[in-house]
């Protein structure tokens, strides 16, 4: 005797129209009633974690996505969603794997191979970035040769970019702009937005090969096309600054700030641009800001207590970093800088272990091997600072700070002929070297 066909369930049925309609609050009562007739089906789990997405609680979504795969571990819909909630959760990592795992079980699955590359880049792991892009590029070419394959060029566009602004962050500006160019190509007149991204990273990648003027003209098409974008106004402002134009770079980035208050990057530009132009307070004043927002923002620490030991500020310097270090106790340049701040208070043994920590960590560092190498001879052990200076050398011959403190320990040693040869090696390479000069000075008195 045949099998009546199971009858479709009404609730679940009205919970998808509803879904499908953006009503989200309609159909999360009908799927919770259906989870409790039906339990842990994979797909109504799904449904309840879509809504609890929608309503912003990302948490539940997540762990509901995680219940669900559990269940059916070979649907990449599963794993996509998951590594979506993972990254809205901020865990980078998390959802780095889940979206590997949705393209290993759906090679073609673009959107999760993007989203992959998205956090690569988030995290600095360009290299990484570089091969998903590339990759996804030739998956993208193999489906564009499909019946209706055009329709994919949109989504090329955007695979293309990303890929030439990786290419500019590893240095390799030439090969980004040809990687650029197709993807102007691709996204075609219509996708403005998309045309100004890819005429802002253009601009980028002509301002790495030294082409200023050609970097900032293209900066300024970006900018005619999406004047309210906080990114492009950053983009023309760093161009600016990096063609000798400080002034007018500060006044691109702090419209940029105006559009976007929050944008860290540009506070920092801004910071750059306002020490090139002689104000260092105010400089200090927006990294300071930063640093309100973000405590932990590295770059804003880095540089705000170089800026604080540039003045003599060491005291502040190590205020700066001491919070940070707490955090992250691992990092080698930060490390380095609360070495010289600790340096400057003369406190040379503090100086010398966090000096130490930053070799150790940093390895073949020439400024490291030099800073510990000066604190070395603060603490009348020069002789262990000779090895340390000329290893530093090695990596940066001919630098003028790196001959200069070699010179220093030289002095320190009683080689003063080989000390005022080094130290006029330091001249020769900086005339303006005012420390050179002085210990120079010193050995002819």
């Amino acid at each position: 005797m045949a099998t009546a066909p199971p009858q479709p369930d009404p609730d679940l049925q009205s919970a998808l129209q509803f879904l499908r309609a953006g009503w989200f609050d309609r159909a999360e009562p009908l799927f919770r009633a259906a989870h409790g007739r039906y339990g842990d089906r994979p797909d109504v789990l799904h449904y309840l974690a879509v809504c609890a997405s929608k309503r912003g609680a990302l948490a539940e979504a997540s762990q509901l996505w995680r219940k669900a795969l559990a269940k059916d571990p070979n649907e990449p819909m599963l794993s996509y969603n998951l590594g979506l909630a993972a990254r809205g959760l901020g865990q980078f990592d998390e959802a780095a794997k889940r979206f590997r795992d949705t393209v290993r079980r759906q090679p073609g699955h673009i959107d999760a191979r993007l989203a992959l590359a998205s956090i690569h880049i988030d995290q600095g792991k360009f290299a990484a970035a570089e091969r998903e892009l590339a990759e996804t590029v030739g998956v993208v070419e193999q489906i564009m040769q499909q019946p209706e394959g055009e329709r994919w060029k949109l989504v090329q566009a955007r695979a293309r970019n990303m890929l030439g602004h990786v290419l500019y962050r590893v240095g390799n500006f030439a090969t980004a702009i040809e990687v650029l160019d197709m993807a102007a190509l691709d996204a075609g007149d219509d996708d403005v937005p998309r045309r100004a991204q890819i005429l802002g990273d253009r601009a980028l990648s002509l301002g790495g090969l030294g082409h200023h003027d050609e970097a900032i003209a293209e900066a300024r098409k970006a900018l005619e096309l999406a004047p309210q974008s906080a990114i492009l106004n950053h983009v023309l402002g760093f161009v600016l600054y990096f063609a000798g134009k400080p002034s007018e770079a500060i006044e691109a980035i702090e419209k940029a700030l105006e559009i976007d208050p929050d944008f860290a990057q540009a506070m920092q530009t801004l910071a750059i641009a306002k020490t090139a132009s002689g104000k260092v307070d105010e400089a200090a004043d927006i990294l300071k800001r930063s640093l309100g927002r973000n405590p932990l923002n590295r770059n804003a620490v880095l540089q705000l207590s170089f800026l604080q030991i540039e003045k003599g500020d060491h005291a502040a310097a190590v205020e700066t970093l001491t919070p940070y270090l707490k955090a992250v106790p691992e990092d080698a340049r930060a490390l380095n800088n609360q070495g010289l701040a600790l340096r400057g208070l003369k406190r040379f043994d503090e100086a010398r272990k966090a000096l130490k920590k930053a070799s150790r960590l940093a390895g073949e560092d020439p400024l490291v091997l030099t800073n510990l190498g000066q604190v070395l001879v603060d603490l009348g052990r020069a002789a262990e600072a000779r090895a340390l200076h000329e290893q530093a050398l090695r990596g940066m011959p001919g630098d003028a700070r790196l001959l200069t403190n070699y010179g220093a320990c030289l002095a320190a040693l009683g080689e003063t002929d080989r000390a005022r040869e080094t130290l006029d090696a330091a001249l020769a390479a900086d005339p303006n070297n005012a420390e050179a000069l002085a210990q120079r000075t010193q050995l002819d008195a």
